[in-house]
């Protein structure tokens, strides 16, 4: 048999083969790669990208905004820019808040309407609850449709909904739970499915121990795509049958060619 694989067809069929399984190997250590889901664990971004919020999400469509895109070693943080009138009238406290440094207290947050649509802006962060809670006195004092002067921020997505632990205060940042207490002007206006989390200094971080937002970036474990791996497995074996089948294809040629040998022999007898 070994003298038929030596010949030219089997051996160009062979090539031919080992370039299919290449082929195939390759698509297998691609689709391993995107098995492979690595932690987005860092604490440190390496630039940021501004864009408009408009640009990245739309009102009342499902969140799918990425704030963090990894190229290499460059990280980079996308802020969204916010142009909007303020509702200080119904802005509330979310409590069990905690900045970067552990410090644990509350974000003041205030609806706001913008050219495409509502939001929730956190425009700061209060330590102290009762302070928290004078602060928010004072905010709901202010006129409503007060002008935000262009902003950036983080966008971030809307939190699972929890019990209201008090009046204007509750324990999650939850849009569809907050969208209920705002007396918006028009009712047919749609909301934006996240919220944004002003982390800069702004009009009211000049209040009264008021802070900006300090938020780390989002953290996930290592996981594994399984539909990915299980196409990987998939391309390995196509690569293993394209080889088997050369070999398969040889030993039925070789059995032919000996079979064929018996006959003439036979007849010559």
């Amino acid at each position: 048999m070994l003298k038929l694989a030596l010949t030219a067809k089997w051996i160009v069929a062979l090539v031919l083969c080992l370039l299919m399984a290449a082929a195939f190997a390759g698509l297998a250590q691609w689709q391993i790669a995107r098995s492979i889901l690595p932690s987005s664990g860092s604490d440190y971004y390496t630039d940021i990208e501004y864009l408009a919020l408009e640009d990245v999400s739309k009102p009342g469509e499902p969140y799918a905004f990425e704030e963090i895109s990894k190229a290499g070693k460059e990280v980079t943080l996308k802020n969204v820019i916010i142009r909007a009138k303020l509702l200080p009238q119904d802005a509330v406290l979310v409590n069990k808040r905690v900045q970067l440094d552990g410090t644990q207290g509350s974000w003041l947050v205030i609806p706001a309407t913008s050219e495409f649509g509502r939001t929730f802006i956190a425009v700061g962060f209060i330590e102290d609850p009762t302070i928290a809670l004078e602060v928010l006195n004072q905010v709901k004092l202010m006129p409503n449709s007060l002008s935000l002067k262009p902003m950036d921020g983080r966008y971030l997505p809307s939190e699972a909904p929890l019990e209201q632990s008090a009046e204007a205060s509750f324990d999650s940042l939850s849009v569809p739970q907050l969208v209920n207490f705002v007396s918006w002007e028009k009712a047919s206006a749609s909301v934006y499915p996240g919220f944004i989390a002003l982390t800069k200094l702004n009009q009211f971080t000049s209040l009264n121990s008021v802070d900006p937002i300090e938020i780390g970036l989002a953290k996930s474990d290592t996981g594994i795509n399984w539909l990915s791996l299980f196409y990987a497995l998939e391309w390995i074996a196509f690569a293993l049958f394209a080889v088997f089948m050369w070999w398969r294809l040889l030993a039925d040629a070789y059995r032919k060619q000996q079979q064929a040998l018996l006959d003439e022999s036979g007849l010559a007898d």
